[in-house]
């Protein structure tokens, strides 16, 4: 029934025909019952939404709070530090030139830690209000792209680097993919052995999705930390697992905005297995390249 009968139907049933017969009037006032009961669907089913809606901004409220908390305790940390390393430099009198180098060098390795928080909540908060761009990804290039992005850890640790000879192309956003590797490899380079090992690799799942992975030579991850890994904090707005901050979190995020899965296979003491899923592209396969 159109608006303009729903209100024809009701003015009839107030002011009826001075010839209306009861059947007439029956008519109106099922027409007008079926009209209330409408509305009030609707009204049930606006307010059933909105309730919705402000759940969602109460859980997206919460989990801001929580993100401030963790964030503000990443930067708080190391500020002190390079405050106390200041200090320290001012007080201390006669100070050769290699102990102000030394102590100049903790404060830019503290301050490159600081902006690597930042830089990782501007990307979080990117991915979280954009659509993903997808399209063809040549997978080879992003990694080469990557390992050399981080060739002065690499090189500086002493990391043993393991490469397929080929990759195969993916449907994806190639900005967002080189953050998640380059999350994987850090974690690998910091919780690996001594020195650290990093394999990466592809295989492809019976679903037909592209499953990329890199394997390192860590101690390994207990069940109750691998459940934990890729959620950010826990109720109290404490960091579940010490040590890998935001990434993990920003690396779930962006893969699900692409459309695959993260996850991780672990053992104590037998190293680490951390993987993405992506769709594959209708490209041929790609040889894959050393750090330059």
């Amino acid at each position: 029934m159109s608006i303009y009968e729903e209100h024809v139907s009701f003015l009839e049933f107030l002011y009826p025909k001075p010839n209306s017969t009861r059947s007439e009037l029956t008519e109106s006032l099922g027409n007008l019952a079926g009209l209330f009961v409408e509305v009030f669907n609707d009204l049930q089913r606006s307010r059933a939404g909105l309730h919705e809606q402000i759940a969602s901004l109460q859980a997206r409220n919460k989990e801001l709070e929580a993100y401030a908390h963790m964030v503000a305790h990443d930067l708080k940390d190391p500020l002190t530090a390079i405050i106390v390393t200041s200090n320290l430099i001012a007080k201390i009198p006669n100070m050769t030139h290699k102990e102000m180098k030394e102590y100049l060098q903790q404060i830019g390795i503290t301050a490159l830690e600081m902006n690597k928080t930042i830089n990782s909540l501007l990307l979080f908060a990117e991915v979280g209000k954009a659509d993903a761009p997808v399209g063809t990804v040549h997978m080879a290039g992003v990694v080469a792209n990557v390992l050399n992005r981080l060739k002065h850890l690499i090189q500086q640790q002493q990391t043993q680097i393991i490469l397929p000879d080929v990759w195969p192309d993916c449907v994806g956003y190639g900005p967002w993919i080189e953050e998640v590797w380059a999350n994987y490899l850090s974690n690998a380079f910091k919780h690996g052995g001594r020195p650290p090992l990093a394999e990466l690799g592809v295989s492809t799942q019976s679903d037909g999705m592209l499953r990329f992975w890199i394997r390192d030579n860590g101690p390994g991850i207990s069940p109750v930390d691998r459940a934990q890994l890729f959620t950010p904090f826990n109720q109290n707005g404490r960091a579940h697992f010490p040590g890998h901050g935001m990434g993990l979190p920003m690396t779930l995020c962006i893969v699900e905005k692409m459309g695959g899965r993260v996850g991780v296979e672990s053992e104590v003491g037998q190293g680490s297995l951390f993987y993405f899923t992506l769709p594959p592209a209708q490209h041929p396969i790609r040889k894959a390249f050393s750090p330059r």
